[in-house]
């Protein structure tokens, strides 16, 4: 698992990424402080901890997608994006020290997605509580659900410390933050997970996932992932996880039944898609967050929620 380092200092008007800022109802199921402690806003990004801010962004992105249109070369396809000029080059600027195929794996599958996301107009969902304990429990309508994406890439992140992965077996559990989605070439989606993002320390640790084609989508919803005597999908194996209803994932395909799940309810549900909102300002922060948002930076960038409509 790579952690890009993270870049930018605290200046004003950005969220220590580099970015600058532009100009909830209760949980329908438990506490209204288990769902609003949770996702009160949109949290700082993979994107904007792993890209050292907009400029780079504009510059940078710019310069590889000139290279695409003059070589004709397939974006969409992971391996022949690794394999662009400036792709390499930006690579080496993000990278750091850490080097060798796997790290040049991870922090492709990163510059890949961060690319796209960019590219697609930076999407960023938030799924509320009660929405992930829904889709979790197989309470809503997966059925008929053909692979439709939100976007052709973007952004769907998890209420905070609800969902756990162990992206390093020897390593503890690390809260999982979300995952980066991209319609990649041959209709297939690609996804990375990103896990780990802490005050505490720089960076965070990510999961690529293969491809899969999109003609297969109608069952990964209500697929059966872990293997006899690893427990339900979704089961926590945190100690006392259960009893406040938190979830694990042991298995990349849980991951992937997750957001299926999660896009199979936005298109039976269209109303579940709310408006463009922002993250309040780090300098417009009265007090420093608590709870369960304790040490957390709002996100610079627009987001969108995904909630259970009200009857």
């Amino acid at each position: 698992m790579s952690r890009p380092e993270e870049t930018g200092e605290n200046e004003p008007g950005t969220n220590g990424s580099g970015f600058s800022a532009p100009e909830a109802g209760p949980d329908q199921h438990g506490s209204a402080s288990d769902g609003m402690e949770r996702d009160i806003w949109a949290r700082v990004t993979p994107y904007e901890v792993g890209i050292p801010g907009r400029e780079f962004a504009e510059e940078n992105f710019t310069a590889i997608q000139e290279e695409v249109e003059g070589r004709e070369a397939d974006a969409t396809d992971p391996g022949a994006f690794l394999l662009l000029g400036q792709v390499g080059r930006v690579l080496k600027e993000i990278q750091g020290e850490e080097r060798g195929g796997e790290a040049l794996h991870r922090f492709g599958s990163f510059l890949f997605h961060a690319f796209h996301f960019h590219r697609a107009g930076e999407l960023l969902l938030l799924a509320e509580t009660p929405t992930v304990r829904r889709v979790v429990r197989g309470e809503t309508e997966v059925e008929g659900w053909a692979g439709e994406l939100p976007a052709d890439a973007g952004y769907l992140q998890f209420p905070r410390h609800l969902i756990w992965s162990h992206p390093d077996p020897e390593g503890p559990a690390e809260d999982l933050d979300g995952v980066f989605w991209t319609r990649a070439s041959g209709d297939s989606l690609s996804l990375m997970a990103a896990a780990g993002l802490r005050a505490d320390r720089p960076g965070l640790s990510v999961v690529p996932l293969p491809p899969v084609p999109l003609a297969d989508a109608g069952r990964w919803p209500s697929a059966r992932v872990r293997e006899e005597g690893e427990g339900e999908d979704f089961a926590t194996t945190l100690p006392g996880g259960e009893l406040e209803e938190l979830y694990s994932v042991v298995r990349a395909g849980e991951i992937l039944k997750l957001v299926a799940r999660i896009f199979a309810f936005m298109n039976q549900v269209p109303e579940s898609l709310g408006a463009s909102e922002h993250a309040p300002h780090p300098d417009d922060l009265t007090e420093p967050p608590s709870g369960r948002m304790a040490g957390v930076r709002p996100t610079l960038l627009p987001f969108r929620r995904i909630r259970v409509p009200e009857n």
